[in-house]
C-alpha cells in the first residue's frame, strides 16, 4: 500500500508532497506548491480507506474466523485466533476458553506492530527500576516486575482542528484560541490509567499498518470499553492537556482553565503495542515500540504558583521601604511583615493550590536494532512533529473580522504610564506645591510635611497595584494582529490606560465625578475630605 493510500498523512492533490494544516484559513496546505485541500475533502479520503479497511476484515473473517469472549473475573475482553481453544486474561490472570466470534465492526483500522520484544523490555523496565529505586516509583517497579506484561491496547487517532475557550483566574473575559490536532493517540480503554498511558507517547506514525489478523496471533489484545461521549471528553481534555503550555505562557499565568471544543476530526481506532504492570496504585508503562517508560504511584504534589508575584512584590517593596534606614534589621523585619501581609492577603483571594499527579518518565525515545541488537536512542525532541501546529488566539480587529492575534499585558508604555500615575498620585501635593513655589507662593518647601496624604494615597496605591491594576490589564489585553507576512499590527480597539481611579469605577465610561454625584451627600463629603486633604498637605509643604 503506497503512502497516498495511508490516512495518517494528508498529500497534495497537486505534486504529492505532505500537507500540513493551517489553523488560521483552516484547510491543508501543501508545504511545495501552496495547493489547497479542504477539510472535508481529506475526511472523505479517509472516509473511503476506512471502507476499504472494513471491506477487507470482512472478507479475512470468512476465511478466518476469530472468536472474543469477555473475561467473567474482570470483564476484559480477549481475542482468539481460530483453533486456540483457551487463553490467559492479560488483566486478571483466569483462564477462558472461547465461546462467540469476533464481529467485523469491532475490527480496529491500523495496527503498530511490536517492535521490541517481551524479555527485552522486561529487561529496560527492570533497569529503569533500579536506576530509579530512591523513588518510590522505582522501588515498587522492581517489587512488581513479576506483574509485568504485554497486549495490543485500543486507541482511536484522531486528528484536525481544535477550537477551546480560555479562563485566566481573576478576570471575567473569555478568550478564544484555535490549534490542530496531529495524529493524538486517545486509550479508549478504561483498565489502565490514561494518564500514564498518554505519558509513555509519542509514537512513530510512520510505522503504522492497515491491521491483519496475522499481527495479534499469540498475543493478548483488549478492545473498548469506554462509550462514545467519554471517548469525546479524553479526546478534549488531551487537546486542552496539549494547549496548556502555550496558553499560560500567553496568559502569563498558570492560573487558566480551558474548554476546548473538536471540530471536524478524523478518527481511526488502532491497536497500539503497550507493556505494563498493574499493581495496586501503581501503574508502570512502556511503549512497546519505542521503549519510552512512564510510571505513577498515583502520589500527587501540591504548588502555589500565584504566590510567586505577592513574594517578589513583597521583596522589592520592603527594600524600597528599608533604604531610608540603611536596611536596619528591625525596618527590614517590619516592611517585610507588613507588605507581605499586605500582598498575600490581597493577592491570594480567589487563587487555589495547583494539584497534580507526578507521573515518572523517561525522555523521549525510538528503538532501532543494530546487528539484531536493540538499541534505545532517548532525546526531548525526537520523533517531534514536523509541522507547525502552535494553537493560535482568535480576536476581532477594528472591523469586526476575527483575526489570528498575540496578546500582550505589560507593554512598555503601559509600564511607563502606572508608574506615572502611582508617582503622581502619591505626590500630588508636592507636585501643586513646587509648582506654586516656582511661581512664588509660599516662603520654603518642605516635602515632607505632606505625610498624611503620602500615606492614605500610598494606601490606595498599594491596594490598586495589587488587585486593580492586575483586574484592569487582564481584563484589557494590548492585541497584535497576526498578518500573513507574519508581522504584527497593534488593533487599535483595545486602547486602555490603566488609572487609581479605575478602582473606583465600575464602568468605563463613569467618570469619578459622576460617581461622586450619584453617592449624592457621601459623594460630596467624600470629596470635599480629599480636596480639603490635597489643600492641607500643599499648604503644610509651603510653609
Amino acid at each position: 500500500m503506497g503512502k497516498s493510500d495511508m490516512p495518517l498523512r494528508i498529500y497534495c492533490k497537486n505534486c504529492g508532497s505532505p500537507a500540513g494544516f493551517d489553523i488560521v484559513h483552516q484547510n491543508y496546505r501543501c508545504m511545495s506548491c501552496g495547493e489547497l485541500t479542504g477539510i472535508a475533502e481529506a475526511n472523505q479520503k479517509t472516509a473511503q480507506w476506512k471502507k476499504l479497511q472494513t471491506d477487507n476484515a470482512k472478507e479475512a473473517l470468512s476465511e478466518e474466523r476469530t472468536e472474543e469472549r469477555a473475561c467473567p473475573s474482570c470483564g476484559a475482553t480477549i481475542i482468539f485466533k481460530a483453533g486456540e481453544a483457551a487463553e490467559n486474561c492479560v488483566y486478571c490472570g483466569s483462564k477462558l476458553v472461547s465461546e462467540k466470534f469476533m464481529q467485523p465492526e469491532n475490527i480496529p483500522e491500523l495496527i503498530i506492530p511490536f517492535f521490541i520484544t517481551f524479555d527485552e523490555a522486561k529487561k529496560r523496565m527492570l533497569e529503569w527500576g533500579h536506576k530509579n529505586e530512591k523513588s518510590v516509583e522505582g522501588r515498587s517497579v522492581v517489587s512488581s516486575m513479576g506483574n509485568f506484561k504485554g497486549a495490543y491496547v485500543p486507541y482511536v487517532l484522531v486528528k484536525g482542528p481544535v477550537s477551546a475557550k480560555v479562563l485566566r483566574s481573576g478576570t471575567e473575559r473569555e478568550y478564544s484560541c484555535m490549534g490542530y490536532i496531529e495524529g493524538t493517540a486517545v486509550s479508549t480503554s478504561a483498565h489502565l490509567d490514561n494518564e500514564v498511558l498518554n505519558a509513555a507517547e509519542p509514537f512513530d506514525w510512520s510505522q503504522a499498518r492497515p491491521f491483519e489478523l496475522g499481527y495479534i496471533a499469540g498475543q493478548n489484545v483488549k478492545f473498548a470499553t469506554l462509550l462514545e461521549n467519554s471517548i469525546k471528553a479524553r479526546i478534549g481534555s488531551e487537546a486542552a492537556e496539549d494547549f496548556l503550555s502555550l496558553v499560560e505562557k500567553e496568559m502569563q499565568t498558570k492560573g487558566v482553565e480551558l474548554l476546548p471544543r473538536t471540530g471536524d476530526m478524523m478518527a481511526l481506532s488502532v491497536l497500539l503495542p503497550i507493556y505494563y504492570i498493574k499493581s495496586g496504585e501503581l501503574t508502570a508503562v512502556m511503549n512497546g515500540q519505542t521503549g519510552r517508560i512512564a510510571v505513577s504511584k498515583k502520589r500527587e504534589k501540591k504548588s502555589y504558583p500565584w504566590a510567586l508575584e505577592p513574594a517578589l512584590y513583597t521583596i522589592i517593596a520592603t527594600v524600597l521601604g528599608s533604604i531610608p534606614y540603611k536596611f536596619a534589621p528591625e525596618a527590614v523585619c517590619m516592611f517585610f511583615m507588613f507588605f507581605g501581609i499586605l500582598f498575600f492577603a490581597i493577592m491570594s483571594d480567589g487563587q487555589n493550590s495547583l494539584i497534580k499527579r507526578i507521573t515518572v518518565k523517561s525522555e523521549n525515545a525510538k528503538a532501532k536494532r543494530e546487528n539484531d541488537v536493540l538499541k534505545i536512542d532517548e532525546k526531548k525532541d525526537i520523533l517531534k512533529n514536523p509541522y507547525e501546529n502552535t494553537p493560535v488566539f482568535i480576536e476581532k480587529n477594528e472591523k469586526g473580522e476575527n483575526v489570528p492575534v498575540r496578546i500582550r499585558f505589560y507593554t512598555p508604555g503601559r509600564i511607563l504610564y502606572t508608574i506615572v500615575n502611582m508617582f503622581v498620585t502619591v505626590f500630588l501635593p508636592a507636585i501643586i506645591a513646587f509648582v506654586l513655589r516656582l511661581m512664588g507662593v509660599g516662603s520654603s518647601f518642605n516635602i515632607g510635611y505632606g505625610a498624611a496624604w503620602y500615606v492614605l494615597a500610598g494606601v490606595v496605591v498599594l491596594v490598586y497595584f495589587t488587585k486593580g491594576l492586575r483586574r484592569d490589564i487582564y481584563e484589557h489585553p494590548v492585541l497584535y494582529e497576526i498578518k500573513a507576512d507574519k508581522k504584527l499590527r497593534r488593533i487599535k480597539n483595545e486602547r486602555f490606560k490603566p488609572s487609581v481611579l479605575n478602582m473606583i469605577k465600575r464602568y468605563e465610561d463613569i467618570s469619578i465625578f459622576e460617581i461622586l454625584r450619584l453617592l449624592g451627600g457621601a459623594g460630596v463629603f467624600l470629596g470635599v475630605t480629599v480636596l480639603f486633604l490635597i489643600i492641607g498637605s500643599v499648604a503644610a509643604i509651603l510653609d
